[in-house]
């Protein structure tokens, strides 16, 4: 029995050296300043997506809490069955398609083009991310009255074949319309991003590139573009997220009143939820349909992982 106990000492005292070696770190203190960030994350972040995974599995009663009933996988069998459901789907999909590629495409060469510049390099930058910073509200009810029939914008584009028309009001443009003050809101944001990537890139590069003969053209390709990759993969990751969320807009064009207006164009997913949310009080179809979308943005973030450059390769 002696033997034992002695074995038994001896197997812990490796774990009380790891417990002292551990306490004596800043570990502990750095834990403990940590904690009430931790706290928080969790309860505004991880609690509210449990709760929305627990309702979607359940039939609420309106904003009654108390009188729930276990439905099982009926709300998620009738989301896929509900043609709203899809066509908020693909209308998301269509905004998300029209948004990343302009959006990054457009960030990449207005940073290029940045970095080059030799005066007002930081009021330019300022400028670029100001919309960014800007009311959601102040700057969609500006473009409401560029792109109003008759409007600077609206005649403007029309003299390249696209109508003179209120494009807020029109089923077959209102999505692009929020597709361009979309775009003109977040680019800023990207440029910075792409702005502080570049200046990572050695300047021995280029100089090397010039050596070479290659022009400013040929090093945007050769150097910058290669340079960049990592921030290009992190920007088309965190354009999908945020855009695939888009509401403010599409809220504003419609006045508060009928969401997804016109006709239906507008109605992303997450209009389709606030709708089933807070105006029909279906809480757990709702809770479904933003169990969805958490998946279709977790699954977002892993592709462009897979896809995206590999630490080598940054």
């Amino acid at each position: 029995m002696s033997a034992i106990k002695s074995s038994i000492r001896a197997a812990r005292r490796p774990t009380s050296s790891r417990r002292r070696a551990w306490l004596r770190t800043d570990n502990p203190a750095a834990w403990l300043m940590l904690a009430p960030a931790v706290v928080l994350l969790l309860w505004w972040f991880a609690y509210p997506i449990a709760q929305s995974v627990v309702l979607s599995v359940q039939q609420v009663g309106k904003f009654d809490f108390d009188q729930r009933s276990f439905v099982g996988l009926q709300n998620f069998g009738q989301l896929f069955a509900d043609p709203a459901f899809g066509r908020s789907l693909g209308i998301t999909a269509t905004f998300v398609a029209g948004v990343v590629p302009v959006q990054t495409v457009l960030a990449i060469v207005v940073a290029a083009v940045l970095r080059g510049a030799t005066v007002g390099k930081g009021a330019l930058r300022t400028a670029y991310f100001v919309p960014y910073m800007t009311s959601t509200v102040a700057i969609t009810t500006i473009f409401m009255q560029l792109f109003v029939k008759g409007g600077i914008a609206s005649t403007a584009l029309s003299l390249f074949g696209l109508p003179n028309a209120t494009w807020y009001a029109s089923p077959g443009l209102a999505l692009w319309f929020l597709v361009i003050v979309y775009v003109y809101m977040f680019v800023g944001l990207y440029i910075v991003i792409f702005v502080g990537g570049m200046e990572t890139i050695p300047a021995d590069l280029y100089e090397a590139a010039e050596m070479d003969g290659a022009g400013a053209f040929r090093q945007f390709l050769s150097v910058t573009l290669p340079g960049v990759r990592p921030f290009t993969a992190f920007v088309v990751l965190t354009g999908i997220i945020q855009a695939i969320q888009v509401f403010d807009q599409a809220y504003v064009i419609s006045g508060g009143t009928v969401l997804g207006s016109p006709a239906g164009a507008t109605s992303t997913i997450v209009i389709f939820i606030y709708q089933q949310a807070f105006r029909l009080s279906n809480i757990g179809y709702a809770s479904a349909a933003t169990v969805i979308l958490l998946a279709i943005v977790i699954l977002a973030g892993v592709v462009s992982r897979l896809l995206g450059p590999k630490e080598q390769d940054a």
